[in-house]
């Protein structure tokens, strides 16, 4: 598999991970009548980039794309209307809705630019941003292995300051499209175009592009959401609700209906060539014997040397990914598909050797009314530091992950009910003990259950998510236990 379907499962996974799935059993659709009372006319003008396909377009005056899909759900979600207001170039949009001309952007990153006149909901797609350059081109270490190469970049685009700030020694080109610039890559026009993923790939696909290949990762990633005009910055928590609660089926429906990532292969003629080399260099003579054994002895040694450095980077990349992939990027803790992993190991170790498991679901809840404050960083902080009070409380045998949005899994392996009873209590009291949480105003309803004959993880789930539903009606801090 190449470099663009490796990338293309990135994207995937990524997407998948952060789905917030129990948020989604717990949170309410928004209604009309919330939105009224924001939006007088429950209408909102929005601008788009009008050529990234497949994540956003403009063809034949209508929208489409990724974004257009998620803001279907989310208007039927919450009953605003969206109305587009056409533009030609993603700069002119960025224009249109800094003058008012139009009151949203539907796909963007967060910058400290656009946050002097937007604000932005949270992220509901990300994907990875590459490096593409003209077949021949080494790889490249993202920004810093880019050298004295000159660099192609859609003006607008927020990793335009993010070189400016970061790598201002790059020669940048600012360009109109993504699909023009590969155009004026393919002319020589500059040696290295930034792009998003799936957008490059399909209008590879689609002109049909032979020249070009993606030579490295550009950081950051997209993380990308709505962002508002700062006047209607009010209608946020809604579109925010709504985001929450689109299905995780959903997500995936729409990622697999734009994606079209396909995989080329190509003709390997080094050895023919070789080949052909030798036969010539027979011919020739014995004459140059000693100084063609010498010359292809340097080529060797230069070429294991880059095959060496490449392998360790790939190492290093491949370490990176493999803690990702099991890791929760905010607090450290293991993730969802670690947890589930875990799970299973343990239910198969169940079978073999009735060995006890107890799980206890714990969630962050306020201990008052907090729905009007909506400080991302500040809950954030409480997430960390309920993360590092579950570490320094659990034994070492157990399996702490953040499962979703506010909500941590503990798997307690050879622990028995009443034995995974006295663990939870003692989380409980912690997190009641500790002062960070408390002057926070939040708590932990926290839910028990032990591992029963014949259940499956997601029976074993269920069972322990319904208590922790009982510890909310209990009160604060209260531990309830599956049947």
């Amino acid at each position: 598999m190449n470099l663009i379907a490796r990338l293309s499962v990135s994207v995937l996974f990524i997407s998948l991970l952060w789905s917030p799935f129990a948020t989604a059993q717990l949170a309410q659709a928004p209604t009309s009548d919330t939105t009224s009372s924001i939006l007088p006319d429950n209408t909102i003008s929005y601008c788009v980039d009008p050529d990234w396909a497949p994540y956003e377009a403009i063809r034949n005056g209508q929208h489409i794309g990724i974004s257009a899909d998620y803001m279907r759900i989310i208007s039927d979600y919450t009953g605003i209307a969206f109305q587009l207001v056409p533009t030609e170039s993603w700069q002119e949009s960025l224009e249109f809705v800094q003058a008012g001309k139009c009151q949203m952007i539907s796909m963007l990153n967060v910058s400290d630019f656009r946050k002097q006149f937007l604000d932005f909901s949270i992220p509901y797609f990300e994907a990875p941003n590459i490096l593409v350059a003209r077949k021949g081109t080494p790889i490249l270490q993202g920004y810093a292995g880019i050298g004295n190469r000159s660099v192609g970049i859609v003006k607008g685009y927020r990793q335009v300051e993010y070189i400016t700030r970061y790598y201002p020694e790059l020669r940048l080109k600012l360009i109109k499209s993504e699909r023009e610039g590969l155009l004026q890559l393919m002319q020589g026009e500059f040696d290295v175009m930034v792009g998003s993923l799936m957008s490059v790939n399909t209008h590879i696909n689609n002109q049909n592009i032979q020249d070009v290949a993606i030579v490295g990762y550009a950081e950051p990633f997209d993380s990308l959401g709505f962002g508002v005009n700062k006047s209607i910055s009010d209608i946020l928590p809604i579109i925010n609700q709504a985001i929450a609660i689109i299905p995780e089926t959903k997500r995936v429906e729409i990622y697999r209906q734009w994606n079209d990532v396909q995989v080329r292969y190509q003709r390997d003629y080094v050895k023919l060539v070789m080949t052909l080399m030798f036969v010539l260099l027979v011919v020739i003579g014995l004459v140059w014997r000693n100084r063609t054994v010498a010359l292809y002895k340097r080529l060797m040694k230069q070429k294991n040397a880059e095959i060496e450095s490449l392998q360790t980077t790939l190492l290093d990349r491949n370490r990176t990914l493999e803690f990702l992939s099991a890791h929760d990027s905010l607090t450290g803790l293991y993730n969802r598909n670690h947890m589930i992993q875990k799970a299973e190991e343990e239910i198969s170790r169940f079978l073999r050797f009735h060995t006890r498991a107890s799980l206890i679901v714990l969630e962050l809840i306020p201990t008052k009314d907090r729905r009007h404050e909506t400080d991302p960083q500040h809950c954030e902080q409480v997430l960390k530091i309920l993360a590092s009070v579950c570490l320094a409380t659990v034994r070492e045998v157990d399996v702490v992950s953040r499962f979703s949005g506010e909500q941590f899994a503990v798997l307690c392996p050879q622990t028995n009910l009443a034995e995974g009873e006295v663990l939870a209590e003692r989380l409980i009291t912690a997190v009641t003990a500790n002062r960070d949480i408390t002057e926070a105003d939040m708590t932990v309803a926290v839910g028990l259950s032990d591992l029963k004959e014949g259940e499956g993880f997601p029976d074993w789930f269920e069972r322990t998510h319904k208590a922790l539903y009982q510890s909310k009606r209990l009160g604060f801090g209260k531990l309830a236990i599956a049947e």
